[in-house]
Formats: structure tokens, sequence, C-alpha cells
């Protein structure tokens, strides 16, 4: 058997770029704009630091704090989680933040209203609810666990736009699939991994006929919902087990 998994490029972070109509964001994730990290974050996080000019391991060391930086502000870390997640001053990761989200304005307004949404039941279905109807539940808000809800709330819709894209794909490619001889085996998150007959140099060519067919639906299906805003755009490998795919 040959195994394909296809899955979404930066699924969350395009979600999060079509929810906030931040233009610096949308404008970084466009086509053909490149790497978001290296060409859009790097320079925006370290002003001060030429990243074409320094050798590998110190731009991936880089590249590492910007994705931090990123993804922990989608999940409600603030500076002090991510200083220690990088080993930096809290005030050096503050700085990383601040530079960020003042280029990113609209992000920055769509993190404050989603986070009040998560306490205001008013806000709710304005910012807490996916065009594919789920809506961000949480337990009885105290003082305590207010922290909480908001940092749930913030990866909730990511998340599970993300998720449902990845579903919804599925759904719409599986019987063609079929027709092919070939079948869905499971989605994770963002990815579908496919199993396919053979493990010969003809299973290899239908890999590579029904990878592209899902990176296809995934823009098709990503246009369903954000529209042109950002392309949905993913990749695949295969082999003959989860180890080819790494």
């Amino acid at each position: 058997m040959t195994l394909l998994q296809v899955d979404l490029s930066q699924a969350e972070l395009r979600t999060m770029a079509a929810l906030s109509d931040d233009p610096w964001m949308l404008n970084a994730l466009r086509e053909g704009a490149g790497d978001f990290f290296d060409n859009y974050m790097m320079p925006i996080c370290f002003p001060n630091v030429d990243v074409h000019n320094i050798d590998k391991t110190a731009k991936k060391e880089f590249r590492v704090k910007v994705k931090t930086v990123q993804y922990g502000l989608a999940f409600g870390r603030e500076a002090k989680a991510i200083a220690v997640e990088l080993g930096i001053t809290v005030r050096e990761a503050q700085a990383i933040i601040d530079n960020y989200l003042t280029t990113a304005e609209k992000f920055a307004e769509w993190r404050v209203n989603v986070k009040r949404a998560a306490t205001d039941e008013t806000l709710r279905d304005q910012y807490l609810l996916t065009p594919f109807g789920r809506r961000f539940q949480s337990e009885i808000i105290t003082h305590k666990n207010k922290g909480n809800i908001e940092r749930e709330a913030l990866s909730f819709m990511p998340q599970a736009i993300s998720s449902d894209i990845c579903l919804v794909t599925a759904i719409r490619v599986h019987p063609w699939i079929k027709e092919q001889g070939a079948h869905i085996v499971a989605l994770v998150h963002d990815a579908i991994l496919v199993e396919i007959p053979g493990a010969d140099p003809a299973a290899w060519t239908l890999a590579d006929i029904i990878g592209k067919r899902i990176q296809s639906e995934f823009r098709l299906t990503g246009e369903a919902v954000f529209g042109d805003k950002v392309p949905y755009l993913s990749e695949f490998s295969y082999g003959r087990s989860w180890g080819d795919l790494l």
C-alpha cells in the first residue's frame, strides 16, 4: 500500500488573517508571497537583525522565536509565558510582541474583541460563531477561570474552522477517491490521509493525482468560506509508511 498525506499549510494562521481582515497578514499570506515567518514576521519582530546574513543555525533559532510568538498569541499566551518558552526576558518577549501587533493592527484588534466576547454573551455570535455553525461554549465564568476561558476562545475559531475546512473537503472528495480504488483512512485536524493500493510507480502516479485533487478541493472549500481573502494552500507527500511522510 501507499500512504498519502495532504495537509493544509498554516491553516490556523490563514484563518486568523481572514477573520481579522488584517491587510498586512492577508498580503503576507497571498499566493507567491514567500515564507510568512522568514520574509514577513522576522523583519518585524527583529528589525535590527539581517536574516539574510546569518548562518542557518541562527536563522533557525530566530524562526523558532517568531513562530512561538505567533502561535503563542493565537492561543492566548502573553509575554511571560512566551519569554519562558524562548529563554529570554519578559521585556524582550514583550518587545517582539509589540513590534508584531503594532504592524498587524487589525489582528491585534480582533484578539481584543474575541477575549471580550469570551465573557460577554451578547458578543459571542459576532466573534465566536464559526461559518459551520459551531459556537464557543464555556463553563461558568469566575475571577479564577476568566483568563483560561479567554485563551480557549482565542484558539477556538482558528482551530474549529481549520478542522471543519478539512472535514468538508474530505466529504467532498471522498466519492471520487473511492472511484480511483483508494480510500480515506484518517483525518488529523487539518490533514487528510489516503491509502492507495500498491507500492509501485503506478500507485505513486495515482498518489500524485489524488494529492493534487485534494489540494484543489482544499482551496475551493476555503473560498466557499472566506471568498478570495486568503488561499488555503496545502502540501502532500506519500510513501510506504508513516515515517516516509515526516
